[in-house]
């Protein structure tokens, strides 16, 4: 029987998948058989927690980053033998670094997670807003259906690769200017 103090148990041949940095499991395809819950909550920050302490080993917060899903609302780490319910206060990745390659429409932005992903801004992983519109939060796509906050240091760097862009109504009856910037072709207003 699993009990919420048990982490996950990880088999053999997936720790060998994982040590390949680019490959990420095909979780989606997996059917567990045994499914529960553990105490590992995923913090606003990006701090991963077991049982309320923060978990120190990189190498078992990349792993377990790997294996999470989000189902519904529910997050999930999937091996093919367990399937567990985990905590996310809000995200489960936070964007920490990012860097700027050319410029202007060439320009590629790349991104960093707290977890070891790093990808370029475009469209398989555009920006979006969520929240309100009084409150919105900076989020970007990094894998399946799992975002990341865009953390606040990272959006004011963002902001300084702002341009002007003019958008013309469907129309063409009207145009406005927005503002945003440019990465792997894309146009995303900040």
């Amino acid at each position: 029987m699993i009990t919420k103090q048990e982490l996950p148990n990880i088999p053999q041949e997936l720790i060998e998948l994982l040590n390949s940095p680019n490959e990420i499991p095909p979780v989606e395809t997996w059917q567990p058989t045994r499914v529960g819950e553990v105490d590992i909550r995923i913090a606003r920050n990006g701090n991963w927690l077991y049982q309320n302490e923060r978990m120190e080993r990189e190498a078992t917060v990349q792993l377990f980053a790997r294996i999470l899903v989000l189902e519904a609302n529910d997050y999930f780490l999937v091996t093919p033998v367990e399937k567990m319910k985990i905590t996310v206060d809000a995200f489960p990745f936070v964007i920490r670094m990012m860097h700027v390659e050319g410029d202007g429409v060439t320009q590629r932005v790349v991104l960093s997670t707290n977890v070891g992903d790093t990808f370029v801004l475009g469209a398989e992983h555009p920006i979006a807003f969520e929240g309100t519109e009084s409150s919105p939060v900076p989020t970007v796509l990094v894998r399946r259906n799992l975002k990341a906050l865009i953390s606040r240091q990272v959006y004011y760097e963002l902001a300084e690769y702002m341009v002007p862009r003019v958008a013309i109504t469907s129309d063409e009856t009207s145009s406005a200017e927005l503002y945003g910037l440019w990465s792997n072709g894309h146009f995303f207003e900040l």
